[in-house]
């Protein structure tokens, strides 16, 4: 059994006292038993700027090549750069979600995103002229 937590160490080195208190909790599950315990720094999540000019792309893009919507192409790209493998049981395909993405593997896959597009014949010539403020992600 795995477990993974994230919280933030303070100023004088501690976890908060509600992830200790879950540690302790996890502890008992385990006596008696030999225990792994590995500490990383968490790795940057992608900005929010970052999201709007991927979604303000999205958009521009299925424009271009008649897709419905936006959310419509972000599931193909994620779907052709993220598959992973199918699910065992019943077979249907499987990605890995562009919210696990931290910011540098975030900005690789809108990089492939794009090139795919323009591969596919998006016109994304005048995307930075739209406002990113302006677009939302779904």
């Amino acid at each position: 059994m795995e477990t993974t937590l994230t919280a933030r160490v303070d100023d004088t080195g501690h976890l908060p006292l509600q992830v200790r208190r879950r540690i302790a909790t996890l502890l008992l599950r385990h006596k008696g038993h030999d225990v792994t315990v590995t500490l990383a720094r968490t790795a940057p999540a992608r900005s929010t700027s970052a999201n709007r000019r991927y979604w303000s792309m999205l958009r521009v893009a299925a424009q271009s090549l008649g897709y419905d919507s936006a959310n419509d192409l972000h599931e193909g790209l994620a779907l052709r750069l993220l598959r992973r493998d199918d699910e065992p049981i019943r077979g249907t395909p499987r990605r890995t979600s562009t919210a696990s993405l931290d910011s540098a593997a975030f900005v690789l896959y809108a990089d492939a995103a794009m090139r795919l597009l323009i591969e596919f014949g998006a016109d994304l010539s005048d995307w930075d002229a739209h406002p990113v403020e302006a677009v939302d992600a779904p």
